[in-house]
């Protein structure tokens, strides 16, 4: 018969951040780019940071990529910004946190996650890709 399940995937996940003027078609498209570039698995699912909860506008997003949001705790948040690549000056005055995008990548994709892309810009999105073995 079969080995034992262990319940580990790996788990392929897009940090986002955003700004107000982003639009959800744009920024579907441009983490389906930045997925399909980075050679990732399938996604798996959209991370965001947990402190813009109440915002729609990522549902719509992983809506349209057909993936579920996972809203990153501001702790988990926290605990991975000392590994995180790139640092915005303007995203650590106005959040208190340098890297949103590649810290909700590494939050979502869980202990042992690293960055497959670093933070990409286009269009007030922000987006990062990380992998590890999540538990479902």
């Amino acid at each position: 018969m079969g080995g034992m399940e262990t319940g580990y995937i790996v788990m392929s996940v897009v940090g986002m951040g955003w700004c107000s003027t982003a639009s959800a078609s744009d920024a579907a498209g441009f983490i389906r780019q930045t997925v399909r570039e980075s050679g990732a698995a399938t996604l798996t699912r959209l991370a965001v940071p947990g402190f813009r909860q109440g915002d729609r506008f990522p549902e719509l997003v992983a809506a349209a990529l057909e993936v579920p949001v996972f809203w990153v705790p501001e702790s988990a948040l926290q605990a991975v910004q000392a590994i995180c690549q790139t640092i915005s000056q303007k995203s650590l005055q106005k959040n208190g946190f340098a890297a949103v995008a590649e810290g909700c990548a590494l939050a979502g994709a869980g202990p042992g996650a690293w960055l497959r892309v670093p933070r990409q810009t286009y269009a007030g999105i922000t987006c990062a890709v990380a992998e590890g073995e999540g538990v479902e």
